[in-house]
């Protein structure tokens, strides 16, 4: 296959996610209206610290047409970190937002290969062999990775002026 548009390949991966693994591990295919997208999380500031929030995921109730709305952030570019991130962020939408990273979601998230700290999970090792296979199928992620940090600057805007009279 060959995407062409960023968002058209994250709707694919979700579908693949949900039918080769989250299937494997028993959870059942999302019923609730879902949205993916590429963008920054909400409170993004390309964080120095190392902390930096790779995906977000809404409920609907904050989506004016009650649609659960998930980010993956733009400066991910390589395709099994962003499968791995879309994996996280699906299950939000599957044990619902309000669990946090606790009950159905800490239950989903294990089963699924998910490992790591469960505010930052990685894909084990079984997981990362299966989302290399998703992305061997899907192709190329069609984004590059955007690096906020390398903007430049904007200058004040506050000049000095005086009045010779």
């Amino acid at each position: 296959m060959a995407f062409t548009e960023r968002e058209t390949w994250l709707v694919a991966a979700a579908v693949l996610i949900q039918t080769d693994i989250f299937a494997d591990a028993g959870i059942p295919a999302l019923a609730p209206k879902h949205r993916i997208s590429c963008g920054f999380p909400i409170g993004y500031r390309g964080s120095k610290s190392g902390k930096i929030t790779l995906g977000q995921a809404f409920d609907p109730s904050i989506s004016a047409d009650g649609t659960y709305e998930i980010f993956i952030n733009p400066i991910l570019s390589e395709p099994s970190a962003v499968l791995s991130t879309l994996v996280h962020e699906l299950l939000h939408v599957h044990a619902g937002i309000q669990v946090g990273h606790r009950g159905a979601f800490a239950i989903a998230a294990r089963a699924v290969g998910l490992v790591g700290p469960l505010t930052a999970t990685v894909a084990g090792e079984l997981l990362r062999v299966k989302l290399e296979g998703i992305a061997e199928l899907l192709g190329n992620y069609p984004h590059a990775s955007v690096d906020p940090n390398a903007r430049k600057k904007q200058g004040t805007r506050l000049l000095k002026l005086e009045c010779s009279d």
